[in-house]
Formats: structure tokens, C-alpha cells, sequence
């Protein structure tokens, strides 16, 4: 391996574990697998879907395990619970403030850049007080299912 791809890679390492470490959690392999995993992927997964993309990587790791992990890398505010659909909660590990679409359809969640996210927080700090974090959730049918249904719509 090249010498400042290792160096990078030893590097992120380093600050995973130092954040890691700042929320009270040990950085173990099975964790720092499946934090890469959510932060590398932008579909929003459930706790299932991790496992089964996690799970090739370290054949001994449970069900179980993921759960707990997803439960502490939330309480320490290094992931979010974006929405649960039809009994599943699903995660992002993108933290910073952002919104979300929700396609009632197929549940395909989207994250969306919403203008003036900041200045809301401080207008809603300043009149009410703190905002630990923002949870903006747009419901409806996205792109994939309108062109479907507009395929399949019988002619009129």
C-alpha cells in the first residue's frame, strides 16, 4: 500500500477513534465497521439492511450486535434516526443540519439542502431556546414512483 494512502487511512482511523472515544465508546472493529458502512451509503438503512452488508466483513458478528451499536452511536449524536417506516427505524450518518424527503410509496428517504437551516435555528433558539437538532421530514411520493405510476396509468 502506498505509504500517504496508509498515512491517510491510519489518520482517519486516529479521528473515528478520538471521536469515538469523546462519546464514551470504545472504537472496536465490529463498530468501526458499521459506522463506515451508514456514513458510506446515502439510502438511510435499517438496522437489517447494515447486518446484511456488514456481515460478509465479520462472519461472527450478530443481529444483536448492530443494534446496540446503532443505539450507542445515536445517543452519543455521531448518527441519526431519520424516520421509521412500516416498523423500521432507519438511520443516516450524515449529522449535519439537513432535511428529508419520505416517499410514502416504496420509502426511499432522499436528503434534501434546505436554504436558511441555520437562521431558523438561531431564530428558534433565540425565541424559545436551545435546539439540540433539527428533524425536517417531507412526506409524499417521490420521482421513481410518479414515473412509475404515470407508466403504468391507464390511458384516459
Amino acid at each position: 500500500m502506498e505509504t500517504s494512502l496508509l498515512s491517510r487511512r491510519l489518520g482517519k482511523k486516529a479521528a473515528l477513534r478520538d471521536a469515538f472515544h469523546a462519546a464514551g465508546l470504545r472504537l472496536t472493529r465490529q463498530r468501526l465497521a458499521i459506522y463506515r458502512e451508514l456514513t458510506g451509503r446515502y439510502d438511510h438503512p435499517d438496522v437489517d439492511t447494515l447486518f446484511k452488508a456488514v456481515k460478509p466483513r465479520i462472519p461472527r458478528m450478530s443481529l444483536f450486535t448492530v443494534y446496540r451499536t446503532m443505539n450507542a452511536l445515536e445517543n452519543a449524536g455521531m448518527i441519526w434516526r431519520v424516520a421509521t417506516w412500516k416498523g423500521h427505524a432507519r438511520y443516516d450518518g450524515n449529522v449535519e443540519p439537513h432535511a428529508h424527503f419520505l416517499c410514502e410509496e416504496c420509502g426511499s428517504i432522499h436528503d434534501l439542502e434546505v436554504r436558511d437551516m441555520d437562521s431558523l435555528r438561531r431564530s428558534i433558539t433565540q425565541d424559545l431556546g436551545h435546539v439540540r437538532r433539527v428533524d425536517l421530514m417531507f412526506y409524499g411520493k417521490g420521482p421513481v414512483c410518479q414515473a412509475h405510476e404515470r407508466r403504468t396509468a391507464p390511458d384516459e
